[in-house]
């Protein structure tokens, strides 16, 4: 009984893993944005940054040619911008 517990823990493991790591790799977090060279342009963390001073920033995302979108935490709120290429607020 110990061993079948044991195996469906470790199948319920790995099964989780794999799932962060395809989930991880859809979207580009922001310290790692601006560690590696990341596609984000500075354009849209720079308008980013003057729109929600002092947010909390949980993942940036590319969402199709040329938009960009981050998640955040803004005066207690989950929200979403998105941006162009170029900085211009795309909206919610």
């Amino acid at each position: 009984m110990k061993k079948i517990i044991l195996a469906a823990v470790v199948l319920v493991s790995i099964s989780s893993v794999q799932a962060s790591a395809s989930n991880h790799l859809s979207t580009i977090s922001y310290s790692h944005a601006l560690r590696n060279n990341s596609p984000i342009p500075p354009a849209c963390v720079d308008a980013y940054n003057a729109m929600y001073p002092g947010a909390t920033t949980l993942k940036w995302a590319r969402k199709g040619e040329g938009v960009y979108q981050v998640t955040f935490i803004f005066n207690g709120q989950k929200l979403t911008a998105r941006y162009s290429y170029t900085g211009v607020y795309l909206g919610k």
